[in-house]
C-alpha cells in the first residue's frame, strides 16, 4: 500500500518556510560535482517530514522479495542490480535539508553494495530467512543522505535462493517495486546466459519528470484542477467517527484482518457490476462507504483512493514515487438507494481521476483544514481494489485501509487498522458490516440505506464478543446526532 496518510500536519509551513531566494530557484548546483539539488514533489514532502519527525521508524519501507528455486550466479545478480541503479534515477536519489526546505539530487554514479548471506548451514534455513526478512522490513533508513535502497541475496540451498529488495517510499511506490523485481530478474537471466538484457530505453528521467510537473503548475489546466478540488473539499470536512478518534496520534500500531468473499457472493457481485455498468472497484468502494456511514453515523464520507500518478505512457516503466492520493467524497441519507450511491461513487471517481494530476500536498496548502498531529486532515480511511495486496502489516497513519484483489472465483481482502484507535473487535465490526452490505445488495441493488441499517446492525452485533461495558464502535442510528458532524 502507498502511505497517503504520512505526516501531513504542519506540511504547509515545513514545505514553504525558509529563504525565499532559495525557494524561487528550486534547482541549486552542488559546488563539488555540479549536480542539481531540486525540490521534492508531492507526497515526497510528507515522507521527508515523517522521516525528520520519526527517524528510526520503518513505516515508509517498501520491501519485496522473490524465491528462486535454482542455482544463482551471484556475480550476474550483482551486475543486474548495478545496471538498474544506473538505469533508474530514483535509485540514485539522495536528500538533504536546506534553508529553502528539503532538496534531492541524482548521484552521477552509485555503487550499491549487495550482500550475499548464506543460510544453507542453518538448522532451519527458511525460518532463519523469515527472521532476517522481518528484521530487514523493520529496519528504517535512518540516513536519506545516501540513496535509501537495500538489496540482499540469501542462499538457503544450492538450488534455493531469495532475492530481497527494500526501498524507502520517498524514492519508490508499489508499482515501482513490481517494475524493479521484474527488470532485475530479466537482467539477471540475460547476464547469467552471457547475453545483454533487452530493456527498452526509458523515454524520460525522474528529474525531467519533476521539472515538467513544476512547469505544469503554472498552466490553466492546473488552475482548473485546483478549482475542482477546492470545490470538492469545501469546508467543513467531515470527521470519520470510528474508534477512539482522540487517541494519541503519535503512537501507530497497525494490525490486519485477512478475509474473503466466497465464490457464490463474488459471482453475484460480478453480475451486479454489469447491471450497474461499473467496475468492481466502484461497487466495493460504494459498499465500504455505506458500511462506514452506518457505523459512524456520518452522512458525509471521504475515502482516500491512492492513484498511481502514472498519467502518461512515459512513466509506465519508471521506478519512482509518483502516487497521488485522491479524495472521493460522498454524501448519503437514509432515503438513498444503494444503486444511487454507486452512481455517485462513479461520478465522484470519474471527476477525481480526470483531475488526478494536481498534487495533494499542494492542495493541502489551500484547503481550510484543521491540522491534527499524526493525522491526515482530509481523510482517515482508504480503499483500493487492484491486482495485488500490499504487504501485510504495512504501516499507515490512517485509521482504516481496505484492500482487495481478485483471487480466482473469489475476492481476497485485507483490512489494515491502527490498533491504537480501534480494537480488533471493532475492526471485525467494520469487516462484518462491509460483508453484510455486499450480501444485501446482491439481492436488491435498489435497497434503501434505511432498510440496510437493521441487517448491518445485526451483522455487527454478531461479531461482538466483548462485555457490554466496553466501548463500542459507532453509535446506534437512533442516537444519530441531529447536527451534521456535531
Amino acid at each position: 500500500m502507498e502511505n497517503p496518510g504520512a505526516a501531513t500536519e504542519d506540511l504547509q509551513e515545513c514545505i514553504h518556510s525558509g529563504d525565499p531566494e532559495v525557494q524561487d530557484d528550486p534547482e541549486v548546483q552542488d559546488a563539488q560535482d555540479g549536480q542539481a539539488w531540486f525540490e521534492l514533489w508531492n507526497v515526497q514532502q510528507g515522507l521527508w517530514l515523517q522521516h525528520e519527525l520519526d527517524e528510526g521508524r520503518a513505516e515508509a519501507n517498501l520491501p519485496v522479495w522473490e524465491h528462486l528455486h535454482e542455482a544463482v550466479d551471484i556475480a550476474a545478480m550483482r551486475r543486474a542490480v548495478a545496471l538498474l541503479v544506473d538505469r533508474h534515477q530514483a535509485l540514485r536519489l539522495c536528500f538533504r535539508d536546506t534553508p529553502g526546505g528539503p532538496r534531492q539530487r541524482v548521484l552521477p554514479v552509485h555503487d550499491l553494495e549487495v550482500p550475499f548471506v548464506d543460510l544453507a548451514g542453518a538448522a532451519d534455513p527458511e525460518a532463519e530467512l523469515d527472521r532476517l526478512v522481518r528484521a530487514e522490513n523493520a529496519t528504517a533508513f535512518d540516513d536519506l543522505g545516501t540513496p535509501p535502497v537495500r538489496v540482499r541475496i540469501y542462499r538457503l540451498a544450492s538450488d534455493h535462493h531469495c532475492v530481497y529488495a527494500n526501498l524507502h517510499h520517498i524514492v519508490s511506490d508499489g508499482t515501482s517495486m513490481g517494475i524493479l523485481m521484474r527488470e532485475l530478474l530479466l537482467c539477471y537471466r540475460a547476464f547469467a546466459a552471457g547475453e545483454q538484457p533487452a530493456l527498452a530505453p526509458l523515454p524520460t528521467t525522474f528529474q525531467a519528470f519533476l521539472q515538467g510537473r513544476r512547469q505544469w503548475l503554472s498552466t490553466a489546466q492546473s488552475k482548473s484542477m485546483e478549482t475542482y478540488w477546492l470545490d470538492q473539499l469545501a469546508a467543513p470536512l467531515p470527521r470519520l467517527r470510528i474508534g477512539d478518534y482522540d487517541a494519541p496520534a503519535e503512537d501507530v500500531v497497525n494490525e490486519t484482518l485477512e478475509f474473503g468473499v466466497e465464490a457464490d457472493l463474488a459471482k453475484g457481485l460480478a453480475a451486479l457490476t454489469k447491471e450497474l455498468h461499473v467496475t468492481p472497484h466502484i461497487l466495493l468502494l460504494s459498499a465500504f462507504a455505506v458500511a462506514l456511514r452506518d457505523i459512524s453515523c456520518d452522512d458525509d464520507i471521504i475515502v482516500c483512493v491512492p492513484f498511481s500518478g502514472r498519467d502518461t505512457k512515459e512513466l509506465d516503466g519508471m521506478v519512482g514515487g509518483f502516487v497521488n492520493p485522491l479524495s472521493i467524497r460522498m454524501t448519503m441519507s437514509d432515503s438513498d438507494a444503494f444503486d444511487e450511491v454507486v452512481r455517485r461513487a462513479r461520478t465522484a471517481s470519474i471527476g477525481a481521476y480526470a483531475n488526478s494530476r494536481y498534487p495533494f500536498t499542494r492542495l493541502l496548502e489551500k484547503l481550510d483544514v484543521e491540522a491534527r498531529p499524526g493525522r491526515n486532515p482530509v481523510f482517515s480511511t482508504s480503499f483500493q481494489f487492484a491486482d495485488f495486496l500490499p504487504p501485510a502489516r504495512q504501516t499507515s497513519q490512517l485509521d482504516l485501509c481496505l484492500f482487495g484483489k481478485p483471487a480466482g472465483d473469489r475476492l481476497s481482502l485485507r483490512l489494515n487498522y491502527n490498533s491504537r484507535r480501534l480494537a480488533e473487535s471493532e475492526a471485525k465490526e467494520v469487516q462484518s458490516a462491509f460483508l453484510a452490505v455486499l450480501r444485501q445488495v446482491t439481492d436488491d441493488a435498489a435497497i434503501s440505506l434505511e432498510a440496510l441499517s437493521e441487517p448491518l446492525r445485526q451483522a455487527r452485533r454478531a461479531t461482538r464478543t466483548t462485555p457490554g461495558s466496553r466501548r463500542r464502535l459507532g453509535t446506534l442510528r437512533a442516537s444519530r446526532p441531529t447536527a451534521p458532524n456535531a
